[in-house]
C-alpha cells in the first residue's frame, strides 16, 4: 500500500468502479508490522528504497524511527478513512500473525451482516 498519490488516486478509483458494479470490495493489506510500520531494525546502517523517487537512503533506522512512525500512521489511517468512505472493507493483516485467524476473524464478522 505504499504508493504515490497519482497511483493511490487510481487504486482508490478501480476499488470505487468495483464498488458502483455492485461488487463486494474488501481490501486485505498485508505487512510486516514490526518492520513496516514500527521501522523495529537493529540500529546498524540500512539501505531504504524511497517508493516515490526510486532513490536509495542510508541511515540508522533509529535516527527515524519517531518522525517515520508518526508519517505512515497518518498514511494508513488515511487509507482506512478512504475505504470508510467508499464503504471498502479494509483488514490489516500482519504476516507474522495467524492467517487463519485473521481470516476467521474477518469471516465471522462478515457473516454476522449478512
Amino acid at each position: 500500500m505504499l504508493q504515490t498519490e497519482k497511483e493511490d488516486e487510481e487504486l482508490f478509483e478501480a476499488l470505487r468502479h468495483l464498488k458502483y458494479n455492485k461488487h463486494e470490495v474488501v481490501l486485505f493489506h498485508l505487512m510486516d508490522k514490526e518492520l513496516e510500520f514500527h521501522l523495529n531494525f537493529d540500529n546498524t546502517p540500512k539501505r531504504f528504497l524511497d517508493v516515490e523517487t526510486g532513490e536509495y537512503l542510508d541511515l540508522y533506522a533509529d535516527n527515524v524511527k519517531e518522525a517515520y512512525e508518526e508519517s505512515i500512521s497518518k498514511y494508513y489511517t488515511n487509507i482506512k478513512l478512504k475505504c470508510a468512505q467508499y464503504r471498502i472493507k479494509y483488514v490489516e493483516v500482519d504476516i507474522n500473525r495467524d492467517f487463519t485467524t485473521i481470516l476467521n476473524t474477518f469471516l465471522v464478522e462478515r457473516s454476522k451482516f449478512l
